[in-house]
C-alpha cells in the first residue's frame, strides 16, 4: 500500500493540474404564443473545469480534462455533474482523445461571428423559441463516450474523425441490449482551414455525421449529414455563415411525412477594444422537434453585444426574434400551429 502511494506521488508530480471556469448569470424577459407562460426568469450557468497536462522526455503530450457543471431542470434540488471528461495523448504525429466530449465534426465546424449570449447558437431557447435538436450545427453524437483522433495543423489545414459505439451513452454506462439507443456506429469527421492574408482573416471549414439507426420503439432511419461554413474578416469587422443538411436525422422508417432537415445561417459582428456588437439569422427547414413533428420551419434573428469590465469580467446582452410553424399529427392527419415571440436578455459571465 505505501509503495502504491508512493508511485502515485512521483507519477502526479510530473502533470502540471490547473483549475478554470466561468459562471454566467441571466436576466431574461420574453413573450411567445404559449399557453399560461412566464413572461420573466433568471437562469444561472456554472462550469469548474480542471486539467491535467504532462509532457514526458519523449516529447510526448498527454493529460485530461474534467468539465463539472450545475444541473439544468424544474426540481428545486441542486446537483453537479460531469459535463465533459477524456484524456488525451499527443505530439507532432497529431492528437487522440479519449471520453466524453464532443466529437470531429463540433470540434472542426466553422459557423456564424456571434457576440452576446452567443444569439442565434445561445441560451434564448432556455427561455422560449426552443430550436431545432440540431441548432446551427450539424447533428453530432454529442458527449456519448467516443475516441478521437486530430491532425497536426499543416499549411493552415486539420482534419479529424471521431467514433462512437452507441448514442447517448456516457460515462460508465455500458449498452449491452441492441436497438435501446438512438443511433450505433456514429462517425464524425471533417477538415477546416485559417489562415491571413493583406489584413485579412479567413477560416473554412465542411464536415459530416454519419450513423445507423436502430429498431428501438420508434425505429430510425440511417442518415449521413454534412456542413460547410466559412468566415472572414478584417480590421475589427467579422462575416460568416454556414448550411447544414441533416439528412433523415431524426426521423422515422415509417409514419414520417418529412424528409430531408436544412438550415442556414449567417452573421456580421464588429469589435473595437472592450466592446463588442453583431447581429445574426437563422432559417431551418423541414427539422423534426418533438415526437410526432414534421416538416415544421423555423426561423430567428437578433442582435447581442458585449463589453469587457475587466479581465475575465464581461457584460452581455441580446434581443432575439422567432417564428415557428410546427406541424404535427400522423400522416393524413395533420395540424399546423404557429409560435414567435421574443426574448431580451442581460447578463455577466466571468471566466476564472
Amino acid at each position: 500500500m505505501a509503495s502504491g502511494m508512493l508511485f502515485a506521488s512521483v507519477a502526479q508530480a510530473q502533470i502540471t493540474v490547473s483549475l478554470g471556469g466561468y459562471t454566467e448569470f441571466f436576466a431574461g424577459f420574453y413573450d411567445d404564443d404559449g399557453v399560461n407562460r412566464t413572461t420573466r426568469e433568471f437562469e444561472l450557468e456554472t462550469e469548474i473545469v480542471v486539467r491535467a497536462d504532462g509532457k514526458a522526455n519523449n516529447g510526448l503530450l498527454y493529460g485530461a480534462k474534467v468539465e463539472l457543471q450545475n444541473s439544468t431542470g424544474g426540481s428545486s434540488a441542486s446537483s453537479v455533474g460531469t459535463d465533459e471528461a477524456s484524456l488525451y495523448l499527443g505530439g507532432t504525429w497529431g492528437r487522440i482523445e479519449l471520453g466524453d466530449f464532443d466529437g470531429a465534426a463540433d470540434t472542426l465546424k466553422i459557423y456564424a461571428p456571434l457576440v452576446g449570449i452567443e444569439q442565434i447558437d445561445g441560451d434564448y431557447g432556455d427561455f422560449a423559441g426552443s430550436q431545432p435538436a440540431f441548432g446551427i450545427h450539424i447533428p453530432n453524437s454529442g458527449d456519448a463516450t467516443k475516441v478521437m483522433y486530430l491532425t497536426p495543423r499543416f499549411a493552415g489545414f486539420q482534419a479529424g474523425v471521431s467514433y462512437t459505439p452507441e448514442s447517448e451513452s456516457q460515462a460508465q454506462n455500458v449498452v449491452a441490449i441492441k436497438n435501446s439507443n438512438n443511433y450505433k456506429d456514429w462517425i464524425d469527421g471533417g477538415i477546416n482551414y485559417t489562415g491571413e492574408f493583406s489584413g485579412f482573416s479567413v477560416a473554412l471549414g465542411a464536415t459530416v455525421s454519419s450513423a445507423s439507426g436502430q429498431n428501438g420503439a420508434v425505429p430510425l432511419e440511417d442518415f449521413t449529414a454534412w456542413n460547410v461554413g466559412a468566415q472572414v474578416g478584417f480590421g475589427g469587422f467579422l462575416v460568416g455563415g454556414g448550411y447544414v443538411d441533416a439528412d433523415d436525422f431524426n426521423t422515422p422508417t415509417t409514419g414520417s411525412i418529412g424528409g430531408d432537415q436544412s438550415v442556414w445561417h449567417a452573421g456580421i459582428s464588429y469589435t473595437a477594444g472592450p466592446f463588442a456588437v453583431g447581429a445574426s439569422y437563422m432559417d431551418a427547414e423541414g427539422y423534426k422537434g418533438a415526437a410526432g413533428d414534421y416538416n415544421s420551419d423555423y426561423k430567428a434573428y437578433g442582435v447581442g453585444a458585449a463589453y469587457t469590465l475587466a479581465p475575465g469580467l464581461v457584460v452581455q446582452t441580446e434581443v432575439m426574434f422567432f417564428d415557428e410553424d410546427v406541424v404535427s399529427g400522423t400522416p393524413g392527419a395533420t395540424t399546423t400551429t404557429n409560435n414567435d415571440g421574443y426574448v431580451f436578455i442581460i447578463g455577466t459571465r466571468l471566466d476564472f
